[in-house]
């Protein structure tokens, strides 16, 4: 008789099967084995701490690639440390660039976007993990400088992305040039002096001044406040005092207004008759006029007259009987 088969076992691995064959249908729909993908380097001078693998690849906050690997590589010849660390590009994640171009254009494209600032920089994705990221963009003005690929054993067809420093290390380094000893130094010196000023006998004696002058301050402040009552009830007896004067003096200036108004139309009345008589006199006066005239003819004759009683005058002076005998004829007149 044949052994019976374990179901258990059989449904184990049919199961195991099934999840076998779901995750190969993930991993194969996804296209990460299918997908096309660019690979550069990028050397950073300084730390990479928080870069990690598998860390994405930004341009603009958009993700365009991920970090594959990096190393640490010693340079013998200068000395130095140098990090590559190895990326991957998705071109599909950049449409329009590189589109039906030859290779002499692509690198022509390549190069003008390398002089005009095309780099790598490190950048905080989180502030919280400190996790890094690897940003390109432009950064006119930044210096080109490339390391090369044969000494770091890299395949040849990797291309260089040359690194501009980003704002962090920038900041990092202004940190690292503050004299920050010579600042807690003089930090230290302030300190003291303050301390030894606070506790000198002049600051004991200031303050007990102090504390006299707020106290003679209080009690002028309130001797103030004694005062200030009757100068304040003595103010609005002045103002009233003013608002009544102020009152009757309205009151008088309306009469003195009417008055001051017909005596100026009266005064008006006046002038306009005095200009009248001035005209007539005027009119008198005119060496055409008929007054004028009179007036001239009178004066002759008056004149004329005073001649006559002057000729008498005198002729009496010599003859003074003449009043009694007449006027006596000389020898010779008719």
């Amino acid at each position: 008789m044949a052994k019976q088969a374990n179901k258990t076992m059989i449904g184990l691995f049919v199961l195991g099967a099934i999840v076998l064959l779901v995750a190969g249908l993930v991993t194969l729909g996804s296209g990460r084995y299918f997908k096309e993908t660019h690979r550069y380097v990028t050397f950073f001078d300084g730390s990479v701490k928080g870069l990690a693998v598998g860390a994405p690849v930004m341009f603009r906050g958009v993700s365009i690639g991920k970090v594959v690997d990096f190393a640490v590589y010693f340079k013998r010849a200068t000395g130095e440390f140098k990090i590559p660390v190895l990326i991957e590009l998705y071109p599909e994640k950049v449409i329009g660039l590189g589109i039906e171009l030859t290779r002499e254009q692509e690198e022509k494209l390549w190069q003008d976007m390398l002089d005009d600032g095309f780099r790598a920089t490190l950048q905080v994705q989180s502030l919280v993990t400190g996790q890094l990221v690897i940003d390109l963009d432009f950064h006119p003005g930044a210096p080109l400088n490339f390391h090369g690929l044969e000494e770091f054993n890299l395949p040849t067809d990797i291309i260089e992305i040359p690194t501009a420093k980003s704002s962090l290390q920038e900041f990092a380094q202004k940190i690292e040039r503050i004299p920050l000893d010579q600042i807690v130094d003089d930090l230290r010196i302030s300190l003291k002096g303050i301390k030894e000023i606070i506790n000198s006998p002049e600051i004991a004696k200031s303050l007990t001044y102090l504390e006299e002058t707020m106290r003679d301050a209080r009690n002028l402040l309130r001797h103030i406040d004694q005062k200030i009552d009757p100068l304040t009830a003595s103010l609005t007896q002045t103002s009233d005092s003013a608002r009544r004067l102020v009152n009757n003096v309205n009151r008088r200036v309306g009469p003195v207004q009417t008055d001051l108004a017909e005596t100026t139309k009266e005064f008006r009345a006046a002038l306009n008759a005095a200009e009248g008589a001035l005209e007539s006199v005027d009119d008198m006066v005119d060496e055409n006029s008929e007054f004028r005239f009179q007036v001239d003819t009178f004066l002759s004759e008056i004149t004329l007259m005073a001649r006559s009683l002057r000729a008498f005058a005198d002729y009496l002076e010599r003859n003074p009987d003449a009043l009694l005998r007449g006027k006596v004829k000389r020898a010779g007149q008719k």
